[in-house]
């Protein structure tokens, strides 16, 4: 696959580019009412498209289906803990953050799971009734040691099959409970490279269109959805400055791009939303996969996960 060539890239501090507007908030949570439908619907635009020759449609088909059953159980979800208030100012002191995945998993987190793959069950082709039923009969421990596998990005030990509908049902979970709490009871943290609300990893770099300083560069938490501000040239894993290349595949749409580090050989997505506004991280990332070859070819390793993309061990 062929790709551009890579030109010098000068990087603009941020409070030029902002000059006199107001400045972009340092992180911004998911809209708890807007986030799955509006990714179902992306993932069918996607799948569409790729009916025309680009990408997976069925696998992009189900998808779309997968987030809308996370709105329709997003809808019916119960917040049944919360942390209090000696909690928070704990994590506002040390700076962690505040839904953090080492926490034991509430058992609400299950129920949720089981509604998602209860309303996937009419439609699903045999092969995925079959990874739904397994799901089904798992106990309570077996699921929450998954979970917890998942969360921690312990890819040998996880199921591959049933990891999707975990980290469907872990998503719906963790959204509400940051959509719960509100902004307000969480805080920037000095580590800049993991989720303020959740301390979990970014699946993708955005350079958001609706904020006050449009193309403002924020990672897109994998778990919770929440956004956080990094500035440009700086690389999303290590921090290093001004060691950041960028790879595209001359076919395809310029909204996206390879985000590679020559420091320590990690990638990351980009999405430009001022290019395509409807651009979604997750969605977009699955659609994207020839740019993961592209960029495994030119000598760098994928640095952020996607709950419905459990990489193949070899």
């Amino acid at each position: 696959m062929a790709q551009t060539p890579r030109a010098p890239i000068r990087i603009v501090p941020q409070d030029q580019i902002a000059g006199g507007l107001q400045e972009p908030p340092a992180f911004r949570l998911a809209d708890a009412n807007s986030v799955f439908g509006d990714r179902a619907a992306r993932f069918e635009t996607l799948a569409t498209r790729a009916a025309g020759g680009k990408g997976e449609p069925a696998f992009l088909g189900f998808m779309a289906r997968l987030a809308h059953a996370q709105e329709n159980c997003r809808k019916k979800q119960i917040v049944t803990k919360s942390p209090d208030e000696a909690h928070l100012e704990r994590c506002r002191a040390h700076g962690l953050p505040p839904l953090g995945t080492d926490a034991p998993l509430d058992s609400a987190w299950r129920d949720t799971l089981k509604s998602i793959t209860y309303s996937l069950l009419e439609d699903a082709t045999p092969a995925v009734q079959s990874v739904l039923a397994q799901v089904d009969h798992m106990d309570a421990a077996v699921l929450d040691a998954q979970a917890s596998c998942l969360l921690a990005l312990d890819y040998p030990a996880l199921d591959a099959a049933v990891a999707p509908f975990i980290g469907a049902a872990l998503q719906v979970h963790w959204v509400a409970r940051a959509s719960a709490l509100g902004a307000g009871a969480f805080r920037k943290l000095d580590v800049p490279t993991v989720c303020p609300v959740c301390g979990s990893p970014p699946v993708a770099s955005v350079l958001r269109a609706g904020v006050p300083v449009p193309g403002t560069r924020y990672l897109h938490c994998v778990l919770c959805a929440t956004d956080w501000r990094m500035p440009r040239g700086f690389c999303s894993q290590c921090e290093a400055q001004e060691k950041l290349a960028y790879y595209h595949i001359e076919t395809e749409s310029d909204a996206v791009r390879g985000e590679a580090c020559d420091e320590c050989k990690g990638y990351i997505k980009s999405f430009n939303q001022e290019k395509d506004p409807l651009a979604d991280p997750v969605a977009d990332d699955l659609a994207t996969l020839p740019l993961d070859i592209l960029m495994d070819e030119s000598g760098y390793q994928r640095a952020s996960p996607n709950y419905f993309f459990v990489p193949v061990q070899g």
